[in-house]
């Protein structure tokens, strides 16, 4: 019991950092969408994906290592962390260089926009303190410093909207966010660990040795996500990047969200396994289909309504946003999909595959994007990055089906797919002429009423479901 509630207090305090984190960076991009047009957007866009990509390079793949490798040496970590951060500053240091030389030939007219990032880098890569946070029991820590973060995000860009709305000011005020998370989450940590800067060589192998293959996956799974915005500015314009981009944070909040509801499933899926890939199969198989009767609802209502969506958040200004937002509200329910398998074949020891299907992802994304974007634009780096969401998920699941057997039950499948085909005739046909949004809960509240009556849950789902009895079952 005090193993899951310290579990659920880790995802509390992470969780609530986040939400800050992420939560003070959209409300700035609506701010910035709704009050200064799609072009200056787009050059803000531009820019946070530039130092997105960057921050990808600086990490490389460092954090997870030290989440492993931090929680091993709790009794003598001083030397190793000491160690850790040398070696981070000396990767962030290489990656500011190559920065700031890649920034002067893609993009002259932001070059003093970008340089300044660039600077910051080891600032902007300052986010992997949580796993001391945890390790040491230090859980809210995490939240204080996002928190701050947030906050002074909020508060810097409010200045920013105040002193005549220079990009400048706004890109500063990002920085600075970061650089004020970096010394208090520095500050912080130092409560639990204090680093001992002498350099042990085998220390830094053993590093390198695990974060070079998850750094190399992560750099081509950036490159096949941000790639669209790059081309989009070179292939097209800023505007185009403007539009796509206030889109596109949607997919953001999916992984935001999907990251949040499959974690605790991993665990579980792993307590599974060690019975057999039949358990993880039919575990699979319910939580595909409760899913896809939640998921693709909202799918279909999201692209009914994506025009007052996107003139709610954005403003009217950005409304072609829309016609993204229809193809990307399909990403966003593939991302839940694309994590819940990845939990699936982690618990089954299943990653060499990842070596490959990364550098794929990211080549694909590359050539469509080329392709697509030159004669569709920005609704051509849409539908690019659902194919490449699709390749992404397609192949996971093909590598889950070939080690635990079919979970993807088709009678089951064939019902919620009707019914789904059903509620969408029924919210577009003009027969029944109601308010739309009447409309919409009446449809729901039928579908729903269809899937109890027909019985497409199974009676013991909802215990596959309940996360606190199985880990109360699993670390009994």
């Amino acid at each position: 019991m005090k193993l899951f509630n310290y579990y659920l207090l880790n995802v509390i305090a992470q969780g609530l950092g986040r939400v800050f984190t992420f939560g003070s960076n959209f409300i700035v991009f609506a701010l910035i969408a709704r009050f200064f047009g799609s072009e200056f957007f787009g050059q803000y866009s531009y820019i946070l994906n530039y130092f997105g990509i960057m921050v990808i390079f600086a990490d490389f793949g460092l954090m997870s290592v030290l989440g492993k490798d931090i929680a091993q040496q709790k009794d003598a970590p001083q030397l190793y962390w000491g160690n850790f951060l040398m070696l981070r500053l000396f990767i962030n240091i290489l990656v500011m260089f190559f920065s700031i030389l890649i920034a002067y030939y893609i993009r002259r007219d932001l070059f003093l926009l970008l340089l300044m990032g660039s600077f910051a880098i080891p600032f902007l890569a300052s986010r992997f303190f949580e796993p001391v946070f945890q390790v040491f029991r230090r859980l809210w820590y995490s939240a204080y410093a996002s928190i701050i973060y947030g906050l002074a995000h909020l508060i810097f860009a409010f200045v920013a909207i105040k002193s005549n709305g220079k990009l400048i000011n706004f890109v500063l005020a990002y920085v600075t966010a970061n650089i004020l998370y970096a010394f208090i989450a520095f500050y912080l940590s130092k409560k639990s660990v204090k680093p001992l800067f002498k350099i042990d060589r085998i220390i830094i192998k053993n590093i390198l040795k695990l974060s070079m293959p998850l750094g190399i996956s992560s750099i081509f799974i950036i490159i096949s996500n941000r790639i669209s915005i790059l081309m989009l500015a070179w292939l097209k314009s800023d505007y185009a990047v403007g539009i796509y981009s206030a889109a596109y944070k949607f997919v953001e909040i999916s992984s935001f969200l999907a990251a949040m509801a499959t974690a605790p499933l991993i665990p579980i899926f792993a307590e599974k396994a060690n019975h057999g890939p039949e358990a993880v199969k039919y575990m699979s198989s319910n939580i595909f289909e409760v899913m896809a009767i939640i998921l693709l609802p909202f799918g279909i209502l999201c692209s009914l309504i994506s025009k007052e969506i996107i003139i709610l958040i954005y403003g009217i200004k950005l409304l072609p946003s829309a016609e993204v937002f229809n193809i990307l509200i399909w990403v966003c329910i593939i991302i839940f999909y694309s994590l819940l398998i990845s939990s699936v074949v982690i618990s089954l020891g299943i990653v060499r595959y990842a070596y490959w299907l990364g550098p794929l992802s990211a080549f694909l994304s590359a050539i469509l994007n080329y392709i697509l974007i030159s004669r569709f634009s920005y609704t051509g780096a849409a539908w690019t990055a659902l194919i490449c969401e699709v390749v992404l998920a397609g192949v996971t699941i093909i590598y889950a089906i070939k080690n635990t057997g079919n979970f993807l039950r088709f009678k089951t499948w064939m019902i919620i797919l009707i019914l789904n085909c059903l509620l969408y005739v029924f919210l577009v046909q003009g027969i029944f002429v109601f308010n739309l949004y009447l409309k919409m809960i009446i449809g729901l509240v039928l579908y729903f009423l269809c899937v109890f009556k027909l019985r497409i849950l199974k009676k013991d789902v909802y215990d596959l479901l309940n996360i606190k009895a199985y880990f109360l079952k699993t670390f009994r």
